[in-house]
């Protein structure tokens, strides 16, 4: 059951009014550019998830379990409020370590390959703020036209109740 909870689940549509409004941005500047570039989001725009984003750069640096990693550029406050992840910015996924390198690495290969939005859902873990349901919005982003450089994660609280 633990390692049931550890994991994001994968979710067929977004129910958040925000999240749609975001992936409808991205699937604007999809039309525009084939893979949207980093420099077409801009967070300021999207206040509402603001305080519940995660860009993340991926690098070429082979770790233990996957032949990329991924950089923590910025954490929204609300993020690393329930997920105890203030220290994460500026780090690589990789260092989090067990379990919570994998769950997050799951959502990147999944952006990786679909290289087009994907939707989770799930709640912190670990950090005594299991209760609260979260779905989530994983969007790839390019660094050079088509290449893939970027994953932005994007949150948004639902009522359901996690027991």
């Amino acid at each position: 059951m633990a390692a049931d909870k550890a994991r994001w689940k994968k979710k067929e549509a977004l129910d958040s009014p925000a999240l749609l409004a975001l992936e409808a941005a991205w699937r604007d500047w999809a039309t525009a550019d084939g893979l949207p570039k980093r420099a077409c989001f801009d967070p300021v725009d999207f206040p509402l998830v603001l305080p519940w984003l995660i860009l993340g750069e991926f690098i070429d640096q082979p770790n233990e379990t996957r032949q990329y990693d991924v950089f923590f550029r910025y954490i929204g406050t609300e993020f690393a409020h329930y997920f105890q992840a203030q220290a994460l910015t500026r780090m690589n996924l990789s260092e989090v370590g067990p379990p919570y390198a994998e769950r997050w690495f799951a959502v990147a290969d999944a952006a990786r390959k679909a290289m087009a939005p994907c939707y989770f859902r799930g709640a912190p873990f670990g950090t005594g703020f299991e209760y609260i349901s979260l779905e989530m919005l994983a969007l790839p982003f390019a660094k050079e036209e088509g290449e893939l450089g970027f994953v932005l994660f994007a949150f948004a609280r639902t009522e359901e109740l996690l027991l």
